[in-house]
């Protein structure tokens, strides 16, 4: 009897914990410079023997907003999830590089993007960043309307040139 009261605790706790809300959205990007490499050209391309640092080719892939409803654990959560590649022309890998976004124009409703370089989770080339803030309930849900520059940054922290991005 003592062991299914405490396997009935057991799955209670298990229940409410992964019904929490996690969003995995991205980390710091430590540099390592003795580890970055950068890479040769074969023909010196504008006069430079060495890739420069790519400007990034990002995508605005999702925005969600938050309902200020209590219908799931991440319902007072607004989401930006961006994508970020590098053009067909580099030698590099997205792995080479972290993101820096930083906010040009427009107001956040909360501090949505870190003032570091960040790394994110990669796929087929691709590194998913997400930004999530938090919307409580009753309050008003602002539109946004944020201007981002992008960059990427090398483990020596050369940066490349900038993209801007619209999320609206």
């Amino acid at each position: 009897m003592k062991y299914s009261i405490l396997f009935l605790l057991l799955c209670n706790l298990v229940s409410f914990s992964s019904s929490a809300c996690s969003i995995a959205g991205w980390r710091m990007f430590s540099p390592t410079p003795d580890s970055w490499n950068a890479v040769t050209l074969d023909q010196p391309e504008n006069g430079f023997f060495w890739e420069l640092v790519p400007q990034p080719v990002v995508e605005l892939s999702n925005v969600s907003r938050g309902s200020g409803k209590r219908s799931s654990s991440c319902s007072d959560f607004g989401i930006i999830e961006l994508s970020v590649s590098l053009p067909e022309t580099s030698s590099y890998k997205i792995s080479d590089f972290g993101v820096y976004v930083r906010l040009i124009d427009g107001k956040q409703p909360d501090l949505i993007f870190p003032d570091t370089p960040m790394t994110g989770r990669i796929e087929s080339g691709v590194m998913k960043l997400v930004f999530p803030w938090l919307e409580p309930q009753n309050t008003k849900i602002m539109p946004l309307n944020l201007t981002l520059d992008i960059f990427l940054v090398s483990h020596r922290l050369n940066v490349g040139k900038s993209v801007k991005l619209v999320v609206k």
